[in-house]
């Protein structure tokens, strides 16, 4: 709210002509929209008779096609071009802050990150093909290979929440937040859904982001309960108390706006029982660049793979594709339906040292 203000007072001031003051008005404008909307906290921004410039070091995931779109719904803007240069060429001296004019018409920069309390979003993108990484949705799965079940039904409950956000070295950002979920099974062959296992999930947490590169450190803790239908309708299984804390490590790079690369480790700092203490972790994201529906379905594909100690190194793989429904405009609310496939050991604490099998199809909630 402020900065649209700012941008009123700008346009009452800057009244020197009337092309002045329509290009101060729409580089505050698109000022306002780029750091509000699509948290972009490193550009200059200049106006030349209602053609708007945007140069940045990074716009991170977000599709310069909504950026675009976005900044030509502005009243008076006749054309938008946006330009990912390094920071020497946007120039040494960073973002010019206020607002302008020059030979070339009115320029306007954003002045880097500054702190935030409760920012939206988090630096580090989810890891959407992580069966633990928490986030809303639900699932049918129909498992091919062990824990005797055939139709189950996931749903998962949890999010990651930043709490304070800064500038960091290297002309980054870092923040703080924390990490919490629920990750449950239904076997829907049961009258009754039989709760069969559910995974409970708490971790502080901290991300650092610099343009395509970001990375996480992460202490969380994980446990494990059976449901009492399952229980009762199966005597002989084993109630194993899974329970630990794992401090862990994740590095991501988006090596075009379409795809993305991230692998990191961990270790058990504390666990019952004693199993073993080590973890890896890595996978790749595809994001079309190409939407369609007007920018409202955008085809996506994810795959995931970890490997630890505690399950023999054996790899688990976890592979999703489909389709992902997005705002047109700036899409930081996104739901996405995928079909799923699993092969490995189970994500399902109780039953981590079983190797299991499933296809499905699920919708997944990101906010």
């Amino acid at each position: 709210m402020l900065a649209y203000i700012l941008v009123f007072v700008t346009f009452l001031f800057l009244g020197s002509s009337a092309a002045a003051a329509d290009d101060a008005y729409i580089a505050g404008y698109a000022a306002a929209i780029l750091e509000h909307e699509f948290s972009v906290t490193d550009a200059v921004i200049q106006v030349d008779d209602g053609v708007v410039t945007v140069s940045t070091k990074s716009i991170g995931r977000v599709d310069r096609g909504k950026i675009l779109a976005a900044l030509k719904k502005i009243p008076g803007v006749r054309n938008a071009e946006v330009n990912v240069t390094s920071p020497e060429e946007i120039g040494t001296a960073g973002p010019v802050d206020g607002l302008h004019e020059s030979e070339e018409g009115v320029q306007t920069g954003i002045p880097g990150p500054q702190p935030k309390w409760l920012p939206r979003g988090f630096l580090f993108s989810p890891l959407h093909a992580d069966p633990r990484w928490s986030h809303f949705g639900a699932s049918y799965r129909n498992f091919t290979a062990g824990l005797g079940l055939s139709g189950v039904f996931g749903a998962n409950f949890g999010e990651t929440f930043s709490i304070y956000r800064n500038r960091a070295p290297f002309g980054g950002e870092w923040d703080f937040g924390v990490q919490a979920g629920v990750f449950s099974i239904f076997d829907v062959s049961k009258q009754s859904i039989d709760l069969v296992n559910a995974d409970y999930l708490v971790g502080l947490m901290s991300s650092y982001r610099n343009g395509r590169f970001s990375g996480f450190v992460r202490i969380h803790h994980q446990s494990s309960h059976l449901g009492d239908e399952f229980l009762l309708n199966n005597a002989g299984v084993e109630r194993i108390n899974l329970s630990f804390e794992e401090l862990d490590a994740k590095l991501s790079y988006e090596l075009t706006s379409w795809l993305r690369v991230y692998g990191g480790g961990g270790v058990l700092v504390h666990r019952y029982p004693r199993i073993g203490r080590g973890t890896t972790q890595w996978g790749m994201e595809l994001t079309s660049p190409k939407t369609y529906l007007e920018g409202r379905l955008r085809p996506v594909a994810y795959a995931d793979f970890q490997a630890n100690e505690r399950a023999n190194w054996t790899i688990a793989r976890s592979i999703m594709a489909g389709f992902q429904f997005e705002n047109a405009r700036i899409g930081d609310r996104q739901i996405q339906l995928l079909a799923e496939y699993f092969a490995g050991p189970a994500p399902d604490g109780q039953f981590y040292t079983s190797r299991v099998e499933w296809i499905g199809v699920g919708l997944h909630f990101y906010f």
